[in-house]
């Protein structure tokens, strides 16, 4: 499976979301992220997670690499910079958001590949 994530700065901080109960990963914390549909880009994917879930659309984006994983099945991650249009947002597919300093992202209970890419 192919997904995407976006890395938010503004002001020194990271925007991190936290994932919905009912769904997998209950309360967890990532970066916006969404798996790619058929012949889905990972920039359409990508656009995807900030609109469908934040009401966020993406003024540019820029590839940052990628870091596997598994849950069942092999995953592979694409890391993006991802700069906004507006910082307001209206949550659809999260459970909250926060904006966090680099150094504390280490007190959220953040998933594996995320902690891994940014270390």
């Amino acid at each position: 499976m192919l997904a995407v994530f976006g890395v938010v700065r503004r002001n020194g901080r990271i925007l991190v979301c936290k994932r919905p109960s009912g769904g997998a990963f209950p309360g967890y914390w990532e970066f916006p992220t969404e798996a790619l549909e058929g012949e889905e880009t990972a920039e359409n994917a990508l656009e995807r997670a900030f609109f469908e879930r934040l009401t966020a659309c993406p003024k540019s984006v820029k590839s940052l690499g990628a870091v596997d994983a598994f849950y069942g099945e092999e995953v592979r991650l694409l890391g993006y910079e991802v700069v906004l249009r507006k910082h307001f947002f209206h949550l659809y597919g999260y459970e909250d958001f926060r904006w966090v300093k680099p150094r504390n992202l280490k007190h959220l209970r953040m998933l594996r590949p995320f902690v891994t890419f940014l270390t």
